[in-house]
C-alpha cells in the first residue's frame, strides 16, 4: 500500500516536471495563477500585500507608508520612466515590459526568478511636483508565496542606486 502511495506521488511530481519542461516555467505559472499583470497599481490607495512579498517606494509626499524614500529627479516624467525602465531591462535579462505604452509616465514589468521562474511584477510612475521636479513612486511585488526573501526591496533598491 505505502509502495502504491509511493510511486503514484512520483508518478505525479513527474508529470508536473514534465508539463513544466513542456509548456515551459513561466507559463506554466500562468495558466496555474493568470497573469502576473493585473493592471496599474494604485498609488493613491497604496494597497500592500499581506505578506513581506513586496515593496514600495516614492518621493516625499506621494505615498503613504513607503519602504524607503526616493529623491525626485530633474528629467521629465517620460524621461524618468523610460531611463528606469531601460536600467532595469539591462540588469535584469529576464525582465519584460507589459503595459502598451500609452502613457510615458508610467510603466510596468514583469520579471522572473532564475531557477522557477516564479513573477514578481513592478510597478512606476513618474509625476510632476510643483518645484519643477519629477517625483518617482515604484512598487513591486511577488505574485506567489508569503515571502520573497527580501527580492523585491533589494530590486527597487538596485534600480534607484538606494545603499
Amino acid at each position: 500500500m505505502i509502495k502504491t502511495i509511493l510511486w503514484g506521488a512520483a508518478a505525479l511530481i513527474g508529470v508536473i516536471v514534465l508539463a513544466f519542461v513542456l509548456v515551459g516555467r513561466e507559463r506554466s505559472w500562468e495558466l496555474i495563477a493568470g497573469s502576473p499583470d493585473r493592471g496599474q497599481y494604485d498609488f493613491a490607495a497604496a494597497p500592500r500585500s499581506a505578506t513581506p512579498n513586496d515593496a514600495l517606494a516614492c518621493s516625499p509626499g506621494l505615498c503613504a507608508k513607503p519602504d524607503f524614500i526616493l529623491e525626485p529627479v530633474d528629467d521629465e516624467p517620460a524621461t524618468a520612466i523610460a531611463n528606469l525602465v531601460q536600467k532595469l531591462l539591462a540588469s535584469d535579462k529576464l525582465a519584460r515590459r507589459v503595459d502598451d505604452g500609452s502613457n510615458p509616465a508610467i510603466a510596468r514589468l514583469v520579471a522572473y526568478s532564475a531557477t522557477m521562474r516564479f513573477p514578481d511584477v513592478i510597478h512606476l510612475e513618474a509625476k510632476p511636483l510643483a518645484d519643477g521636479r519629477t517625483g518617482l513612486l515604484a512598487y513591486s511585488a511577488a505574485q506567489f508565496g508569503k515571502s520573497d526573501f527580501g527580492v523585491n526591496r533589494a530590486r527597487l533598491e538596485a534600480l534607484f542606486d538606494i545603499k
